[in-house]
């Protein structure tokens, strides 16, 4: 069961990494800063909490690869690309068309038929 749950902080480690790094580069900066300068990412603590997930994530992702099949767990990676979605939606007020919402559905089944297999 513990296997479980590596994964699944991996998933939502990466997912909040991204949500924070989104969050980092839409922040107003400082006027004279660079857009994407070495220096504004250095002074955007988003920007350095969402690598700072991502290198969590990759830790809890290196249990579960101890665990499961490569095959297996690589796809459930992508239930990560929905909640980024619909945190999007929620946090940065991004729209979700009905493509989104049937591409989501396909990623869901795809990745409910790998994990039965």
């Amino acid at each position: 069961m513990i296997h479980y749950v590596w994964l699944i902080v991996s998933v939502l480690l990466g997912a909040a990494g991204q949500v924070l790094m989104k969050w980092g580069v839409s922040t107003p900066k400082l006027a004279g800063a660079g857009l994407l300068s070495w220096s504004s990412f250095a002074a955007s603590w988003p920007i350095a909490a969402g690598l700072a997930c991502y290198g969590l994530s990759s830790v809890f992702w290196l249990f579960a690869l101890k665990k499961f099949p490569l095959s297996t767990v690589y796809p459930m990676v992508s239930m990560g690309y929905i909640l980024v979605m619909l945190l999007g939606f929620y946090l940065f007020q991004e729209t979700l068309s009905m493509q989104k919402w049937f591409g989501a559905a396909f990623i869901s089944l795809g990745v409910l038929l790998i994990a039965r297999a």
